[in-house]
């Protein structure tokens, strides 16, 4: 059988911009087109990258190939091809408590850890976390087991900033606000700035936990098309702007889960100063923004910020220890809000942890644990991409993510990856659907799996049976 094709999340973009080409009328039908070695060349890209985006095109029907001829065009009106505000699907209500409990309500059970997105217990620096813990109790003696009041310990907020500013970050430690987790701080922007039945524009696959907090604050989901190696299309979400004029846009700018796309920073100063000019906020979920890059981390959209308008979303989740619910808001403009939000609802901290968190990070000890933690995830997620490549079917598409440890995995038609999900369990190995990443059923065929853990024999083997599982259901025989 044909190995997977894994995907550069280049191939997306030339095929956009070869559609772009055919639209402008420069090719008539039957011209040939630029050749995939030439195409290469001029993008700068491997050569099956530059033959996916052309097998694109052809699956499109607007172009053809011929045997030792190369492709020519045969359809010039793409306009059917082409998102456009009219094509573009408006906001949809959100409805996915019910297939989220279904499908997590097994989660306490002992499953290989494919389908959670936390990094591997045995990579997280556990003598450093408990030497922290011990200095903070030393140094807080009684008043550890009392609140850490709004907006959180100053100490902390100011190594946050500190450390946020080595990327350009436009904010100092007074305009924080200590949170239990990113999706708190989330929740904290969402209500600062929206209503329920409000419009909020999020990213096509989106996160769950993103629909989920939509879900649960009564609001609308206005979708629009991400590309793994662009992030948020631009155009779509102007127009988008235009016709729906959303509360807010929500949307991860760097490593965005599940897709692993990360905009460049040009596209991220377009994003900022496009919704600086249509007066609504950019809410930036920048979880997994510090394993991006090799050395420094890209700036993240706050970086670009001159009006408020970002209200900036982090954590230590998935990066030092999600037990600790370490998160912040940047809020901008919108900090009295937040703040205020903050204090009406789950409102008091732990002092331990937040104390320990800024020992951490003041320490240098959070940034030599990243720089083992993106060694290992780099190990991880190509130990699983070699697994898929030699277990799934003929016609499963990897999308290789540009930093973090999502693969998100497109499998041949028919399959259904809720189907596998369930077939998975019963085997005693966890993935998450595709189903789970969009208010529609966008995403039926696809998998995200979680490559953040040590690749065992135990953990590849899952991957090679998840393999033969969708072997079985497509009839294919492996």
């Amino acid at each position: 059988m044909s190995a997977p094709r894994l995907l550069s999340p280049h191939y997306r973009r030339i095929a956009e911009m070869l559609r772009l080409t055919l639209a402008s009328g420069v090719l008539r039908v039957g011209d040939r087109m630029i050749s995939a070695r030439k195409l290469a060349e001029r993008e700068q890209v491997s050569l099956p990258t530059a033959l996916e985006a052309l097998r694109c095109l052809e699956a499109e029907g607007l172009i053809v190939a011929r045997p030792r001829s190369g492709y020519f065009v045969c359809q010039i009106n793409t306009s059917q091809n082409m998102p456009s505000s009219q094509d573009l699907p408006g906001p949809v209500p959100v409805t996915m408590s019910a297939l989220a409990r279904s499908l997590f309500s097994s989660s306490e059970a002992r499953l290989v850890p494919l389908g959670a997105a936390l990094p591997d217990p045995i990579w997280l620096p556990t003598n450093t976390l408990q030497r922290a813990l011990q200095t903070a109790t030393r140094r807080l003696d009684a008043h550890g087991q009392s609140y850490s009041l709004p907006p959180g310990r100053a100490d902390l907020r100011r190594n946050i900033a500190v450390r946020a500013a080595q990327w350009g970050a436009r904010f100092g430690s007074d305009d924080l606000v200590i949170t239990a987790g990113a999706t708190q701080a989330l929740r904290l922007a969402l209500r600062a700035v929206s209503q329920p039945g409000d419009v909020v524009a999020i990213e096509q696959p989106a996160y769950f936990g993103t629909l989920l907090l939509l879900e649960d604050l009564g609001l609308k989901a206005l979708q629009i098309p991400t590309d793994p190696a662009e992030g948020l299309l631009l155009a779509s979400l102007d127009e988008a702007i235009q016709r729906h004029r959303p509360a807010a846009v929500l949307a991860s700018p760097t490593v965005q889960n599940p897709l692993g796309a990360s905009m460049p920073v040009t596209r991220k100063q377009q994003l900022v100063a496009l919704i600086e000019r249509a007066g609504i906020p950019l809410i930036e979920d920048d979880v997994y923004g510090d394993l991006a890059g090799e050395g420094q981390r890209p700036p993240a959209c706050k970086a670009f910020d001159q009006s408020g308008s970002v209200i900036y979303c982090s954590s230590l989740s998935k990066t030092l220890a999600p037990g600790w619910r370490i998160g912040w808001v940047a809020a901008g403009r919108y900090h009295t809000q937040v703040l205020h939000a903050r204090m009406a609802g789950d409102w008091a901290g732990a002092p331990l942890l937040e104390a320990a968190a800024s020992d951490i990070l003041a320490s240098g000890d959070y940034e030599r644990h990243l720089r083992r933690l993106k060694f290992r995830i780099s190990e991880g997620v190509q130990a699983v991409i070699a697994r898929v490549k030699a277990s799934f079917p003929q016609g499963t598409r990897v999308t290789v993510p540009t930093a973090g440890f999502l693969l998100w995995i497109e499998l041949p038609h028919p399959l259904n990856s809720l189907v596998v999900h369930r077939r998975a369990l019963a085997l005693g190995i966890g993935v998450s659907p595709g189903l789970l990443f969009s208010p529609g059923a966008e995403f039926q065929n696809f998998l995200r799996l979680n490559c953040a853990n040590e690749p065992s024999s135990t953990l590849l083997n899952a991957v090679e049976k998840i393999g033969a599982l969708c072997h079985e259901l497509a009839g294919q025989r492996k």
